[in-house]
This record gives C-alpha cells, structure tokens and sequence, in this order.
C-alpha cells in the first residue's frame, strides 16, 4: 500500500504553525508522512519585543528565523524542504524591489523548484495559500500563482527539462487545497477588536493588515477539519517563532475562548480538480 503523503508549500517561516499547524500535527500524527516547503527566509520582518536577541541586519533575521522553523518542524513531526528567496515585505514595501527577493523572481523558476520538491515527494495532497494571500501578502500570492504553475507541469516531463536528469518520474498529485479562514469568523474577531477601542483595518504589529477586507464565504470552503486535539502541539510550534510574536504574545491576541474557537477548525478550499462536494478529511476518497 502506497504511504499517505502530504505537502505543504508557503510564503514564510511561520506560516506553517500559525496558519496550518493543526492539519499538519493531526495528519503527521495519525502516519501522514507530512512535509513542508518554505519558499522565502522571512527575513524582513520585525522582530517582537519579547524575542530572543539578534543582530542587525536581514542576515541576522534570517538565521534567526531558520532556526525557529526547524524548531517548529520539529514540533509539528514534518520534513522541511527551503527554497531561499528573499522575503518581499508587504505590497509597496522597498523590500519588494530587492533583486533577491521573490516578488522580483522569475515565476517559472519559483514554480521549477517547487515541481523539483513535488517530485522528490510525491504527496496525494498538496496544500497552499489562496489567491488573495489570505491578507494579500505578495509573497503569499506569489507562492499561489507559482504552486499553480507547478500544479500544470509537475507530471509533464518536457516542461522542464533540467529536472530530468535529477527526477526521472514525474508525479501529480491527486488534490491542490487552499488553506483560508471564514469570512464569519474574521467578522466576529472584528467586531471584539472595536469594543477593546482597536482598529481591526490596521491590525497586527506593524499595523499593514486590513482585517475588515478579508476572509472566504463560506459557501466556498470544502474542508472544515477538526483539528482541537493537536491544538496544544500548535501552540508550541507556534511559540518556537518568538521572532514573529510566538508564545505569550500570540495568546494575547484574543479571548482564550474565542482563540479556541477560532482555532478548533481549520478551513481549506479543493481548487483542483474543481468541483468538489463538501468532505470532512482531506484524503477522503483517495485510494
């Protein structure tokens, strides 16, 4: 029987805890054998005040940053692939214009390396951001587009032909799944924000998130996968990225009844093959 196989594929470090920790400590932890691929170092953030001390300078941050990733890794009980383009900054951010980074990179390149990954793989299940980034991060959005470009040619063995000589069988998964949040929930957490006197369009510690412009209907979401009983190894990958607010700070975003319900269930759109009915498993059907 062929081992279940699941791939996960984001902007940043920390993407994979915050976002999608749930799905990937209940699947590793029922025998998945779960990866994640993290596109960009994540080195042009800021750091929180309650984060270990780095140096100066986005090298600094990088490594800073790798290290809390290969912490959370390790919690989350996955393989970490990297791919090493810069981090971008928000849209309008100078970050955007530094020739490293992957909002100047050539799409079909990003999109090789991630075929190479897929290849080496060879997951069911593939998971990555929405179209609009979640909270319309470019780098996330570009991590979209190039996940969908890959998704074309990842079984097609002419399109990218240096990949041969080191991959000699292409593959294609059976599912490409968005991981997003419900439009019902953000508006919840909007609502309490305004009774503690915050500005929910100017959220988050640099204040560039506009929580009010974001979310997926619900009508669109396929999977609503219970995830309460891996919430605890979550958290604590969660709290390996203190660089991005991890631990404490992160509890201190919300309510703790409200975080446990947000937290509870996590949401993922079927993009392809389009069509999908609602299901309950992200493997459901699949041999």
């Amino acid at each position: 029987m062929t081992r279940r196989r699941l791939l996960g594929v984001f902007a940043h470090p920390d993407d994979e805890s915050f976002g999608s920790g749930g799905m990937l400590a209940k699947y590793a932890q029922e025998g998945v054998e779960v990866h994640v691929c993290i596109v960009t170092d994540g080195a042009t953030g800021s750091v929180a005040a309650d984060a270990a001390s780095v140096q100066d300078g986005p090298q600094s941050l990088a490594e800073l940053r790798r290290h809390e990733l290969a912490c959370a890794c390790q919690v989350l009980g996955v393989q970490l692939h990297t791919l090493g383009y810069r981090d971008s900054g928000m849209e309008g951010s100078p970050d955007n214009k530094h020739p490293d980074s992957l909002y100047q990179a050539d799409l079909d390149i990003v999109a090789q390396d991630i075929v190479r990954v897929m290849r080496e793989v060879r997951p069911q299940v593939v998971i990555t951001h929405d179209p609009s980034g979640g909270y319309f991060h470019p780098d996330h959005i570009r991590v979209n587009h190039a996940v969908r470009r890959a998704w074309a040619a990842v079984d097609d063995a002419t399109v990218y032909p240096l990949l041969r000589a080191e991959i000699s069988e292409p593959w294609h998964p059976d599912r490409l799944y968005y991981a997003v949040v419900p439009r019902s929930a953000l508006r919840l957490y909007v609502l309490i924000l305004r009774l503690q006197g915050k500005d929910p369009a100017h959220y988050g510690r640099q204040g560039d998130v506009d929580l009010t412009q974001v979310g997926t209907p619900g009508k669109m979401i396929h999977v609503r996968l219970d995830v309460e009983p891996y919430l605890a190894i979550k958290q604590e990958a969660g709290a390996c990225h203190t660089s991005q607010g991890g631990g404490s700070q992160r509890a201190r975003m919300g309510p703790a009844w409200l975080l446990r319900r947000v937290n509870r269930y996590e949401h993922f759109v079927q993009a392809y093959p389009e069509g999908a009915r609602h299901h309950s498993d992200l493997f459901d059907g699949i041999a």
